[in-house]
């Protein structure tokens, strides 16, 4: 299994969206801090200066008295501003308690007024500098009055000046609404993080699954088909998926003909080796009976014995050397082969014309059970040799007056012929053995009756081309070769 670590995939989004969302979220919060700052500034200078611009029309054309009434009373609904009111010749008619007096009174002969003003923020300037603007008592209804500090000096009627200091700053607002964001931030980030989490999952579980599929790929070892999905990682994961189907069929099928190759090769030494033995004794045998003439063992006249014994092994051997070369012959490619309607009974009984010197020399017993309406389409020289070897097996391996029945049965799509003869067994440990090149269940090998040990294995190469199925087995105390003929 691959090894899993958060800087993975998955630890490598997560990460990065992360960042993205603190770097948004960070950005967001100092946006908003700086303009929570200039709106209670601003919201602060703006009633400041409505509070004040009130007042100051409240006193346009009044007494003396009555504006130092109307400035204690502006004072009683205006608690936070500390005020000083101051006649002409610097007389103080009116004082608040907390005044602290930050700002004097300058003389402007030409009648004009002098209105202090500054920013207003939460960190007021250290050096506490100022900025004057000029104007004239006439136009006081239009007349723009900025703050310094919450501070102004008003000129009102009569020669009364009012010097005006707010008691209140926006930093206690200020930090109160700052507080309240950081809650709000801070929940803010932890659904962001949450989210990261979630969406760096979604994306990362499907590729992760991916890698960890192509690790098991690269070794050949299972792997589930991959769920379905709609989008490109679903697609690749199909894609990748069929590529490492045909990559295990390809593997197995190379594995399988690298063993067929194998086999095939093994076949062949124990083929030749087999082969070199079954030449070699009859060859070895005509050349002692040669040697012995020559040598005068045998006398002139044992000649004739002799020669007919030598005339029967060359025979034997021609036999042989042509099942070796028909076997030859079918184990190599083939043309396709040319079939034709055989009546199934007529084949048998050519064939049988060939074995009735031995069926009757051991005086068995044959018996045809095969309808004479029975045709299919064969290769009938090569199913004609097939049947040969198989009768020839089956009157060999019975005793002495033994049964051998033929029989044929028409069943849905085939036909069903076999071969059984009585008074034989096949060991269950050979019967896979018996198709082999030479194979005899006897230890002695002997080649009494013609036997090559070559004729099995001749018909089952020639029904694996004719694609017939075919078995043998032990069955009612005799041997059944048994053969499915399809028809089409």
């Amino acid at each position: 299994m691959i090894k899993k670590r958060f800087f993975g995939i998955f630890g490598k989004i997560f990460l990065y969206t992360m960042l993205i969302l603190l770097f948004v979220i960070g950005g967001m919060f100092f946006v908003f801090s700086s303009q929570i700052q200039s709106t209670i500034a601003l919201t602060q200078q703006r009633q400041f200066s409505e509070a004040l611009m009130g007042f100051v029309a409240q006193t346009q054309g009044k007494p003396t008295d009555e504006i130092v009434a109307l400035t204690e009373d502006f004072h009683r609904w205006n608690t936070s501003f500390e005020l000083r009111l101051i006649s002409e010749d610097g007389e103080i008619l009116f004082k608040t308690e907390g005044f602290a007096g930050h700002i004097g009174i300058n003389e402007f002969p030409n009648g004009n007024i002098e209105i202090i003003s500054g920013n207003i923020g939460i960190n007021e300037p250290p050096d506490g500098s100022i900025e004057v603007i000029s104007g004239n008592t006439n136009d006081l209804p239009a007349q723009r009055y900025q703050i310094m500090r919450q501070a102004a000096f008003l000129p009102l009627g009569n020669g009364l000046h009012l010097q005006v200091d707010g008691s209140h700053s926006g930093t206690s607002i200020y930090r109160e609404i700052l507080g309240g964001a950081v809650w709000v931030f801070g929940v803010i980030t932890l659904v962001s993080l949450l989210a990261a989490f979630i969406f760096a999952r979604q994306i990362a579980r499907p590729i992760q699954r991916v890698s960890s599929d192509t690790h098991m790929m690269s070794k050949l070892l299972p792997v589930d088909p991959p769920k379905e999905r709609g989008d490109e990682i679903g697609q690749l994961s199909k894609d990748v998926y069929a590529m490492y189907t045909r990559l295990k069929s390809t593997v197995y099928q190379l594995e399988t003909e690298i063993e067929r190759v194998k086999q095939m090769k093994e076949n062949q030494r124990h083929f030749f080796s087999a082969a070199s033995h079954e030449l070699k004794t009859p060859i070895t045998a005509v050349g002692g009976i040669f040697e012995g003439m020559l040598s005068d063992v045998i006398t002139p006249e044992e000649y004739p014995v002799y020669l007919r014994e030598g005339i029967k092994l060359v025979k034997e051997q021609n036999k042989l050397v042509s099942e070796i070369l028909e076997l030859v012959k079918l184990g190599g490619d083939l043309p396709s082969l040319e079939k034709e309607p055989v009546n199934l009974l007529r084949c048998v009984e050519g064939v049988l014309k060939q074995l009735s010197s031995l069926i009757e020399s051991k005086k068995q017993l044959l018996t045809i059970d095969v309808a004479d309406n029975i045709i299919c389409e064969l290769n009938d020289r090569l199913f004609s040799r097939v049947l040969s070897n198989v009768l020839l097996n089956a009157a060999q391996n019975s005793t002495v007056l033994a049964e051998i029945r033929i029989a044929a049965k028409e069943e849905p799509g085939l036909v069903r012929l076999t071969v059984w003869n009585g008074d034989a067994e096949i060991p269950e440990r050979i019967i896979s053995k018996i198709y082999e090149p030479f194979y005899r269940a006897d230890e002695a090998r002997t080649t009494d009756e013609g036997r090559s040990g070559l004729g099995l294995t001749i018909a089952k190469k020639a029904l694996d081309l004719m694609e017939i199925a075919f078995e043998i087995k032990n069955a009612d105390s005799g041997v059944l070769f048994q053969m499915s003929i399809p028809i089409e």
